[in-house]
């Protein structure tokens, strides 16, 4: 377990370069945290040895994000569509329980750098009871939730959703990923510290998002685990903040975030 802990950002560097080698010049890349400028909020750090700690092992019912320090511009200024954009992270969280976590990691796309009246546990540091599901909110997360909230319909301790304005996702699926070659389903425990690595793709003319999840040093799965039909133009502002959002509730989970990359078009 304390392996865990003392990742080798050697290795992660040549694993992101490897995958984002097709990347052009618009977005940016974090091969680790060191130095990192990022907005930070609740009780994220940036560790000695570069990773995003979001949560802490410490905390109960708190709450941790960190956002892109700049605005992005997500809509085509000529007819106001969407225009597509893709991310992509490594990820680990280590429970003080091997059967149960507290709550999990968003990626959020969101009009403010943080959401300073989101509360933690079940709302993932993302909303509260008053704003849960209001269009004005204009975010969107894609939820790698470790707890079964029944407030929101969750489908199981241990998934990913797609969330507009609220956690009751329009799209979940237990955590897992499609072996290429064939159709066979291998989950994925969220929860005992393994590296997980996530993309996230909007496709702006097919108005569709994709949501991919791998083990670590695993090639992206030709298949996405979710695949959801979505019109990003009525939610999306012209420019937003991205970044993540996580929470701690009775149960502790140190919620890590190894490296990150971000794109448009």
């Amino acid at each position: 377990m304390a392996m865990c802990f003392t990742f080798r950002l050697a290795i992660l560097l040549t694993l992101l370069l490897t995958s984002f080698a097709d990347m052009d010049d618009v977005g940016f890349i974090y091969n680790g945290f060191l130095s990192a400028n990022l907005s930070l909020d609740g009780i994220a750090k940036l560790t000695s040895n570069g990773l995003l700690k979001l949560t802490n092992e410490t905390g109960r019912h708190e709450k941790g994000g960190a956002f892109y320090p700049h605005l992005i511009n997500f809509k085509n200024s000529t007819n106001g569509s969407v225009s597509s954009f893709s991310t992509t992270f490594v990820f680990a969280i280590i429970s003080e329980s091997q059967a149960f976590g507290g709550h999990g990691i968003a990626f959020a796309i969101s009009p403010t750098r943080g959401l300073p009246e989101a509360i933690p546990s079940e709302y993932l540091g993302l909303f509260n009871e008053s704003n849960n599901g209001n269009a004005t909110n204009h975010v969107i997360a894609i939820e790698l939730d470790t707890v079964e909230s029944n407030n929101f319909n969750d489908i199981n301790n241990n998934h990913v959703g797609i969330d507009i304005n609220g956690l009751n996702s329009t799209s979940s699926f237990p955590a897992g990923y499609y072996k290429d070659g064939s159709r066979q389903f291998r989950n994925l425990s969220m929860i005992d510290g393994q590296r997980i690595q996530v993309w996230v793709e909007y496709h702006g003319r097919e108005k569709r998002m994709d949501v991919t999840l791998a083990p670590s040093g695993v090639s992206k799965p030709k298949t996405p685990l979710l695949s959801s039909p979505l019109d990003l133009s009525s939610i999306v502002n012209s420019e937003m903040y991205v970044g993540f959002s996580s929470s701690t509730g009775a149960l502790i989970s140190s919620h890590y975030v190894l490296g990150w990359s971000f794109k448009m078009n």
